[in-house]
């Protein structure tokens, strides 16, 4: 199962709309979250990193992948 959320633009509940589909995915055993920020400036990416490296949400997915070009994504690999 991949699922994708999009937060471009910025919204002010950006942590609550992140915490919702990693919880989802955690009960879903989704292998895949992909999380599209857009071309936004780097704040908004700096944001969302700081929020997934938080200890408590860190220890929910095993790998975090970032891709720059173009269109700013991040994508969450679980293992199961």
């Amino acid at each position: 199962m991949r699922l994708k959320l999009n937060v471009y633009p910025a919204v002010s509940d950006m942590e609550e709309k992140l915490t919702g589909i990693i919880q989802k995915a955690v009960d879903n055993h989704a292998r895949l979250v992909e999380i599209a920020y857009g071309d936004a400036s780097g704040s908004i990416k700096k944001r969302i990193l700081n929020f997934l490296n938080k200890k408590d949400i860190r220890k929910l997915y095993s790998r975090l992948e970032k891709t720059d070009k173009g269109w700013g994504r991040i994508y969450l690999h679980f293992r199961w």
